[in-house]
């Protein structure tokens, strides 16, 4: 197996990349005040915010905690007033027993609660769902994995 970085900063491997972390981010531009494992909607400004309704159609993900693979981060430096949104892998998220109590395989969509998603229920409305559960949430609110899955 071989690793190979050019002068320019491409990177070829002949073998796997392994990283603790478990979800594809892209760099985004945010308001500001949004947290790790808030479910993210995109704002008639381009900018991501936390959502704020049940089912929300504008909903685009969750804010990465610790993201393995960063998109639209550059080279050097930071972006400021970027955030890394998890758009594929396995994510923490904020999530809500609102609509019942979630079971490992349910879909998830936006709840009632700002930056939290609840168990979507039967035919959820296309383009609403943000995921489906990894792990349980039987009553209140707390963090839970979720696969990335938006539809």
């Amino acid at each position: 197996l071989r690793f190979r970085l050019t002068v320019t900063g491409t990177v070829y491997a002949d073998g796997s990349y392994n990283t603790p972390a478990s979800d594809f981010a892209e760099m985004l531009p945010a308001v500001d005040g949004l947290e790790p494992g808030d479910v993210l909607v995109v704002g008639e400004d381009g900018k991501l915010a936390r959502s704020t309704q049940p089912y929300q159609p504008t909903v685009v993900g969750v804010y990465s905690t610790r993201p393995g693979f960063v998109g639209g981060q550059p080279a050097e430096g930071e972006l400021e007033g970027h955030i890394p949104l998890a758009v594929v892998g396995v994510v923490p998220v904020k999530a809500s027993a609102e609509n019942g109590p979630i079971r490992p395989g349910d879909l998830l969509v936006a709840s009632s609660i700002p930056g939290h998603a609840m168990k979507a229920g039967p035919n959820p409305p296309v383009g609403t769902v943000i995921g489906k559960a990894l792990e349980p949430l039987t009553e209140g609110t707390g963090v839970i994995r979720m696969l990335v899955v938006l539809q």
